[in-house]
């Protein structure tokens, strides 16, 4: 019983994971769905309604194969409370058959003996003092069985119900299974009737991705040429800061030892302050907060085939997250405003410095901070813009120094 007990509290407690990650897909779910509601709202077919729609079918299939794994419990634990449920049974039959033998043997002794004169007619007060304690021990072995058997009764009850409710659960979970695959179904042929549509337009497409493509080559040359200024003033800053110190040791030198040039270093080394900043945004891999409240990743960062078009390769030195209309951009971490810029096809842009590391947010508008200014966690920077195709996109990167970073390994998992 304590073994059945253990298996099924490690399948409840495995069924509240899957119960909360199925709540988890569900609100991402809805969340795509407004956003492909929003984009076919403002324009007909695009590239960017399938990737909404592919991420919508990708979302819908998590769901599925999370609701046929909670099923999976709920029939383990169907079967376990099955057996809690025999183990029960076995126990009221043995109760019961103990509780007939108690009643045969005090019948038998009320037969032969009248009560009264089988006590008076004992020998001796202690043989009628056993003979009293006799008649207390039936009467009580009586009372103590019915108890059980009353009791394991009402275990039998509470365990059935619980049967009850978990095949209730499971019919359920079949019922939003059934639903979630012809949802799936209907979004598949809406992403084929979309992929059908655009089917000619591949020359219009191409050449939409290659002014994207410039103007992301535009945002790179500019950050690289913001960031190589700054790392060139913090080396200007360190060497300044070396040279102030080794001045202020020739003029008290040891009077016991010779005063010895310092070694000139190859690589300046980063002021105390930005090795800090660094620090602190390396403590926080893992663990920044998305650039938006609520959205999903439409393009990953690298080089990769694109979903649609044949024979074309993306690169992206980021990553872009679509998001619903008048969402704005949250600075990830703490730091400074190195500069803003505004690029054409990518909108407006903020740099953020933090340390040695800088963060990007492009595809704004209406700014909401200036150059030079301290910006805090989840600071808002400013309102992210709607693009061409009708859709609510922000392009977010991560630079040590002048090397580009993945953002999703150093934003916190959805």
């Amino acid at each position: 019983m304590l073994l059945l007990i253990g298996i099924n509290g490690v399948f409840a407690q495995s069924r509240k994971e899957l119960e909360k990650q199925r709540k988890k897909t569900e609100e991402q779910i809805a969340l795509t769905q407004k956003i492909l509601k929003e984009t076919k709202a403002k324009k007909s077919q695009s590239l960017k309604e399938i990737t909404t729609i592919v991420r919508l079918i990708e979302k819908r299939e998590e769901l599925i194969q999370n609701i046929n794994q909670e099923i999976g419990f709920v029939n383990n634990e169907i079967e376990t409370k099955k057996s809690e449920i025999d183990s029960v049974n076995s126990q009221l039959e043995i109760q019961k058959k103990n509780y007939a033998r108690a009643i045969k043997q005090n019948y038998k002794t009320k037969k032969v003996y009248n009560n009264t004169l089988y006590l008076f007619a004992a020998k001796s007060f202690n043989q009628f003092f056993q003979r009293v304690k006799f008649n207390q021990y039936l009467s009580k072995a009586q009372e103590k069985f019915l108890y059980k058997i009353n009791h394991e009764k009402e275990v039998l009850e509470l365990k059935l119900k619980e049967l009850f409710v978990l095949k209730g659960s499971k019919e359920q979970l079949a019922g939003v299974k059934k639903q979630e695959v012809q949802k799936l179904e209907g979004d598949k042929t809406a992403k084929n009737k979309v992929v059908v549509a655009l089917t000619g337009k591949e020359s219009e497409l191409k050449a939409n991705l290659e002014k994207q493509k410039k103007a992301k080559e535009n945002l790179n040359a500019k950050i690289n040429a913001i960031i190589a200024k700054e790392i060139a003033e913090a080396k200007r800053r360190a060497d300044a800061e070396r040279a102030r110190k080794a001045a202020a040791a020739a003029k008290k030198p040891d009077d016991n030892k010779p005063v010895e040039k310092e070694p000139k270093k190859q690589e300046y080394d980063v002021l105390p302050e930005v090795k800090l900043m660094s620090d602190n945004f390396i403590a926080n891999k893992g663990k920044l907060p998305w650039p938006v409240e609520k959205g999903f990743i439409s393009d990953r960062f690298g080089t990769h085939a694109h979903a649609k078009l044949d024979q074309v390769m993306i690169q992206n030195n980021g990553i872009d997250i679509q998001t619903v209309a008048g969402s704005v951009a949250r600075c990830v971490h703490k730091g400074t405003v190195t500069a803003i810029i505004s690029i054409p096809g990518m909108g407006k842009a903020v740099l953020v410095n933090h340390g040695e590391y800088y963060t990007v947010y492009a595809k704004l508008k209406d700014i909401q901070v200036t150059q030079g200014q301290e910006v805090d966690l989840k600071q808002v920077i400013g309102t992210i813009a709607e693009g061409d195709e009708g859709t609510t996109e922000i392009h977010f990167e991560i630079w040590y120094n002048q090397d580009k970073q993945n953002p999703e390994h150093w934003l916190v998992k959805k």
